[in-house]
């Protein structure tokens, strides 16, 4: 059987400075869909927005915007598979994530989601210490650029940080306790079709990448994702998740990532019909 496919790019103001890189990513997987026999075609978001009519059987999602999700949605209601689908790149949006990372039992350091236009009430914020460093993050989108996620150091720098955000229109802010570590970038496929992690510097100890792998599957399940990755910090008491997206660029990991998201998206086709 013939498959029609859609790959919808990401909205350039959701892709600060890797427009290429996450175009490349897509790309690349409508390519290994075409070597397949899958009949593919990319488009922008405010393309897709402007169809009529869409009718096909997969759809490759990087698109973030809350117009492009709803017209998306209604195509999974037609039958198409989504890969992600509306609800899970919407899960990513801040207020949901820290939540959906929660509710999958996965390590993560505390946080709070505040408001910016009120004074900031401690009994909101739970385990999380001020006297110890913490990131101050937009608590709708994911960082769209550098001043989305502060450092800040006590209350009153964190109160700087929040007014900063609330002159800007953002009305929620995401307070998460910093965690020092090694950085670990990591990225999966749904079905355990892809996952690998990638320090910094340095290596990871096997056992830390199979806890994190599973983790990370967890999550994205959680989350409702079939392509992801995200952001681990690791210490000598393991490791903790303080980020989660939905399509990254695997700007790294580009080629292997293209072939699993093609095999996963085959094999959830095929599944559907």
């Amino acid at each position: 059987m013939s498959y029609r496919t859609i790959g919808i790019y990401r909205e350039r103001e959701f892709s600060p400075g890797k427009v290429a890189a996450d175009a490349a990513i897509l790309e690349e997987s409508l390519a290994e869909l075409r070597r397949e026999g899958v009949e593919t075609r990319a488009m922008t978001p405010g393309e897709f927005l402007d169809q009529h009519e869409v009718s096909t059987d997969l759809v490759l999602a990087m698109c973030q915007s809350e117009p492009a999700l709803r017209r998306l949605a209604e195509v999974e209601r037609t039958g198409a598979v989504a890969i992600n689908s509306a609800l899970a790149i919407r899960n990513c949006y801040r207020d949901l994530l820290a939540p959906g990372l929660t509710r999958a039992g996965v390590p993560t350091p505390a946080g709070a989601l505040v408001r910016t236009d009120e004074r900031l009430d401690h009994r909101v914020l739970g385990a999380i210490d001020l006297d110890l460093p913490v990131f101050v993050k937009r608590g709708d989108l994911h960082a769209l650029g550098e001043e989305d996620v502060q450092r800040a150091v006590g209350k009153g720098q964190v109160e700087v940080q929040l007014n900063a955000l609330a002159r800007r229109g953002v009305r929620r802010a995401y307070v998460q306790q910093e965690c020092p570590g090694a950085l670990i970038k990591f990225y999966g496929v749904g079905g355990g079709a892809y996952f690998t992690a990638l320090p910094a510097a340095g290596e990871i100890p096997e056992a830390a990448v199979r806890e994190l792998s599973e983790a990370a599957r967890k999550a994205s399940a959680a989350l409702g994702l079939e392509v992801w990755g995200g952001d681990a910090i690791l210490d000598e008491r393991g490791f903790a998740i303080v980020d989660f997206n939905d399509w990254p660029s695997f700007s790294r990991v580009r080629a292997p990532a293209a072939r699993a998201i093609a095999r996963r998206a085959l094999s959830l086709l095929a599944r559907a019909r």
